[in-house]
């Protein structure tokens, strides 16, 4: 019998850099090297500036309710791996408002998602959805957290190859 085994997969994950290009350098250069870079919003400019034009990962933007015109969309759904990962802002789901995330949490189950990477609240968390077995992921604010120091937070995620979903916030 053959085993197939997926290969590991980092994903750096930030939001509401709000043009603060300088934090969001910083957190590409620890991170490096990994997969993919996916920012959920909010990022007020040229994510270019930050990431240079043909980066050495796969990047993944959607558009923040600070982010005007057509150039980013409101949400990607994607996969990683094995993995349905959805990542959205966050704003059109009411995740300031709503303190379980109802909202966050039926519009994902709906789209089958195993991950949700939102933004938005500048606040980082990590929740797991038992019931529909998601990770629900916010990354905070690479530009300002609202908490702790008021530095930068952002997010990875590490895939293993046993199918593992390893979360973690980290600070600038």
């Amino acid at each position: 019998m053959v085993e197939i085994r997926m290969r590991r997969y980092k994903v750096l994950v930030v939001s509401d850099s709000h043009g603060r290009y300088g934090n969001l350098q910083l957190a590409i250069e620890r991170e490096m090297p990994f997969d993919v870079l996916v920012h959920c919003g909010d990022v007020e400019g040229y994510l270019e500036l930050a990431t240079g034009e043909n980066p050495p990962y796969e990047v993944r933007v959607v558009k923040g309710n600070c982010d005007f015109g057509g150039r980013y969309p409101k949400e990607e759904e994607f996969r990683v791996g094995f993995f349905n990962i959805w990542a959205t802002h966050g704003n059109l789901y009411n995740v300031k408002n709503e303190l379980d995330l109802s909202t966050l949490k039926n519009a994902a189950k709906e789209k089958r998602a195993d991950i949700v990477l939102f933004g938005h609240t500048h606040c980082s968390e990590i929740m797991r959805d038992e019931e529909n077995n998601i990770l629900l992921l916010n990354p905070g604010s690479i530009g300002e957290s609202r908490f702790g120091n008021g530095n930068g937070t952002y997010a990875t995620l590490k895939i293993t190859d046993d199918y593992e979903v390893i979360p973690e916030l980290k600070q600038l």
